[in-house]
């Protein structure tokens, strides 16, 4: 069906989430002039028209903020627009109307509020109650581990670096080969900055909860560079420091010493398959073997091991995603992370590319996965969505008991304000009664990373001059 979206509000790429949400069966034609949904908002009423029909609604909005109102009132809105996708075209959605990365954010905030979450995630944001369930789930998983403490900080340091570009991938990340002439800069300028980080912290008086290198892969540097970064954050005191080794094809036994003599408790093995033709045919350039390889001597050391999987990778079938599933769980990692594949304009993987149609395949995968890591003895603990996701599923993290990763928690739920360095890292603060956040992004471009040390180092001294 073609349609057309017409609002007088500001709103209007959060109804096309919803739209995109039930993408193909809704297409949006700007010169449609038959099926036109009217979107009205005045105050704190909403009006939805289509032909004939008319639906109005209010928000209760009484001792709110102007920015919780303003939240109320959007979410109305695309509950409204949601009803009426769902009536033309007869279809429910796995997470109903929420488009947001975060439903167990929200989900603890109701709770936190007083409210009745699951009740209000089923009845008012019309979620299936399967997926409201597992959500709660998650959320009670987090258990220990949740909480906000203004006076404890996470620490992320961005390495947006590769030895080849995955394509699938849309992060902000460049090729090791064609940077080659600024990486020695690069990793002085990180370390300067971290070095200035560290004494932000100990000038607030704030404790790190946690580390947490991530990328890029950060192992595609050379041992000298790698452990440059390696050795400065090792001399801060925290009790989880997680680098995101990722790729299998960067490792080596030097490098795993690096972090271990260094403190390092947690690192990522990343296979996002165990299936040669689709690791060559998504710019891998190792096989199923070096995974194994690799996995085995990370096991000589004391490290807490995840590994990441993708659901919906191209020309995959069922069985493909589950021998990998399998394969994960036999290798017995401490966390599972299982993606569903979202195809975004940043990566080299196309729609038009994607030729994998067996209807309700992105279900019965995640179904799968879902029941056989928690039959293994796993606990759901994190999960995030993301647009264009397949099926309009989620991304889950599983931790065998007490496995956590602390800092997927804190930047999932938002709990804890992020001290980042490195080029494309965002800082973030919490504060105030209602837990405000507010974002400084260092830029994204290594080459204007490199021109703006001074800058940056400043920003950052007054973005968290008062924190505590």
């Amino acid at each position: 069906m073609e349609l057309k979206i017409v609002t007088n509000s500001e709103f209007m790429p959060d109804f096309m989430d919803i739209v995109r949400a039930f993408s193909p069966s809704v297409v949006i034609d700007e010169n449609e002039e038959k099926n036109i949904i009217y979107i009205d908002i005045v105050n704190d009423a909403v009006t939805l028209k289509f032909k004939e029909k008319t639906i109005k609604n209010r928000c209760y909005l009484q001792n709110l903020s102007q920015v919780k109102q303003k939240s109320e009132i959007k979410r109305l809105a695309k509950i409204m627009l949601y009803d009426i996708l769902s009536e033309l075209t007869n279809i429910t959605l796995p997470y109903g109307s929420l488009t947001g990365i975060r439903p167990t954010k929200l989900y603890h905030e109701l709770q936190e509020s007083g409210k009745d979450a699951y009740s209000y995630f089923t009845n008012y944001l019309r979620v299936p109650e399967q997926s409201a369930k597992w959500i709660g789930n998650i959320c009670d998983n987090q258990k220990g581990i949740y909480t906000h403490n203004p006076k404890q900080v996470d620490f992320f340091v961005n390495i947006p670096i590769c030895v080849t570009r995955c394509s699938y991938c849309s992060f902000i990340s460049a090729e090791l080969g064609r940077i080659k002439k600024w990486i020695e800069p690069y990793v002085a300028q990180a370390v300067r900055e971290i070095k200035h980080a560290v004494s932000l912290v100990e000038n607030l008086g704030v404790q790190v909860r946690s580390i947490y290198v991530g990328g890029g892969t950060p192992t595609s540097l050379s041992e000298k560079d790698f452990e440059k970064i390696i050795v400065e954050l090792g001399k801060i005191k925290c009790n989880e420091f997680t680098v995101e080794a990722g790729r299998p094809d960067t490792i080596t036994r030097e490098k795993l010493q690096i972090m271990a003599d260094n403190g390092v408790t947690r690192i990522s093995i990343n296979p996002q398959t165990f299936n040669d033709k689709t690791l060559a045919a998504i710019g891998r350039n190792h096989t199923k073997e070096d995974i194994f390889n690799v996995y085995n001597m990370a096991r000589e050391f004391d490290f807490d091991i995840n590994m990441d999987l993708i659901a919906m990778l191209p020309g995959e079938s069922f069985e493909d995603f589950k021998y990998s599933v399998d394969n994960a769980i036999n290798l017995n990692p401490d966390n599972i992370t299982v993606h569903t594949l979202a195809i975004k304009k940043g990566s080299n993987l196309k729609l038009a590319e994607y030729d994998n149609k067996i209807e309700l395949l992105p279900e019965k995968m995640i179904e799968y996965s879902r029941n056989a890591i928690i039959s293994a003895g796993y606990l759901p603990y994190y999960m995030y969505r993301q647009k264009y996701m397949s099926g309009n599923l989620d991304n889950t993290g599983y931790a065998k008991q007490g496995k956590a990763c602390v800092y997927n928690i804190d930047i999932m739920e938002e709990t804890h304000s992020i001290i980042a360095c490195g080029a494309g890292a965002i800082s973030k603060r919490i504060w105030g009664e209602e837990n405000r956040l507010e974002r400084l992004a260092n830029p994204k471009g290594i080459d204007v990373y490199l021109e703006r040390e001074d800058i940056i180092l400043k920003s950052k001294q007054e973005f968290f001059e008062d924190l505590v």
